[in-house]
């Protein structure tokens, strides 16, 4: 087995941010190519589901969990031009920049609150970071405060975590509470050559959100 599909086997058993950190720093530089040769087709379906709902070309978007930048690019060759990514990795964050398509990058850890001012983006994506054994579902809190009332967050979710993680569970406590609403659930594939399917989870933010 070669050192790259090791890395992808250990993405889902990490005990901590600290190691995830690390498997994200070791992974960067191969991280596309591996994924490519997997078949992960996560950040084109997810840039095409989000570009059905936000349709200003110009709105201020936020690549959660960007990694090194595929969905970055992805929004780029829909026509969006203002989109910031954050990432744990600051390896996997150099990546990011080379393909030219953020205008600012930034390292944060959505396990704890960001140094993001609340409802100050016009919406959010994101792909590959609610799975097993990395942020959880609490970290869709942070999502959603940093977006507008009214704003749209596009989170793919890893189908095999969506209930045994608890996502599902976090997104129905979070509409019945009335932090936002439900658009969209669309089961799609993830990464095709394991077999592995995502939940694409649509939300708008509600105008009377209290984070």
């Amino acid at each position: 087995m070669s050192k790259d599909k090791q890395l992808l086997d250990k993405a889902y058993d990490r005990k901590n941010m600290h190691e995830v950190a690390a498997l994200y720093g070791e992974w960067a530089a191969t991280y596309d190519d591996e994924l490519k040769n997997n078949s992960y087709v996560a950040p084109q379906l997810g840039a095409s589901v989000f570009a059905t709902y936000v349709r200003d070309l110009d709105a201020r978007i936020l690549d959660v969990g960007c990694g090194t930048g595929l969905v970055g690019h992805a929004l780029m060759t829909h026509g969006y031009t203002n989109i910031d990514g954050l990432d744990l990795s600051t390896e996997m964050l150099n990546q990011a920049r080379d393909k030219g398509c953020y205008e600012q990058l930034f390292q944060a850890d959505l396990t704890a609150v960001i140094d993001v001012a609340d409802a100050c983006y016009d919406a959010a994506i994101s792909v590959g970071t609610f799975t097993h054994n990395h942020v959880g579902p609490d970290g869709i809190d942070e999502v959603l405060r940093i977006v507008k009332p009214g704003g749209i967050a596009s989170i793919t979710v890893n189908g095999d975590a969506y209930v045994e993680d608890g996502y599902r569970a976090k997104f129905d406590t979070l509409v019945a509470d009335g932090i936002c609403s439900l658009v969209e659930e669309r089961d799609e594939a993830y990464i095709i050559a394991r077999d592995v399917r995502s939940r694409i989870m649509v939300l708008r933010k509600s105008h009377n959100a209290d984070r």
